[in-house]
């Protein structure tokens, strides 16, 4: 078998939607391939934000970590593999990284960009885990 568990690295966007289609064509293969979707909410340090406005960016991205992970689960819905669905923050390369190794993944499924607004960052996520993951890297474009 190919893989048995499978990271999508997930913010939305139309590559992230694209990585849970190729995650879902994949798992098709095989009912006992699980899939594990995360998303990663990037949150500034406290340090720089007013507090009352960090709670209010934190509660805001939280809300929309929810909202597209409900997306992603319903569109996986006509499968009948494991799937869970996972929001964390942090750093998103270090976050997906420490996910594939807590978790047992053995394949991630990303977009080769971000929803980042800045060329320069758009790719730096996934320029990451494909130097550092210890499993194969399916970069979607």
């Amino acid at each position: 078998m190919l893989c048995t568990r499978i990271l999508v690295a997930y913010d939305g966007s139309d590559l992230a939607k694209k990585s849970l289609e190729k995650a879902l064509e994949i798992a098709k293969i095989n009912p006992s391939i699980e899939i594990h979707i995360l998303h990663v909410m990037a949150i500034p340090a406290q340090e720089v934000i007013i507090t009352d406005a960090y709670q209010k960016m934190h509660d805001d991205l939280s809300q929309y970590g929810l909202k597209i992970l409900s997306y992603a689960q319903s569109v996986l819905r006509s499968i009948p593999n494991k799937i869970q669905c996972s929001q964390e923050e942090g750093s998103p390369a270090h976050v997906l990284l420490d996910y594939i190794k807590k978790n047992n993944c053995d394949l991630i499924i990303m977009g080769s960009r971000g929803l980042s607004g800045f060329k320069e960052f758009l790719g730096s996520v996934s320029h990451t885990v494909v130097q550092q993951s210890p499993v194969p890297v399916l970069l979607v474009k």
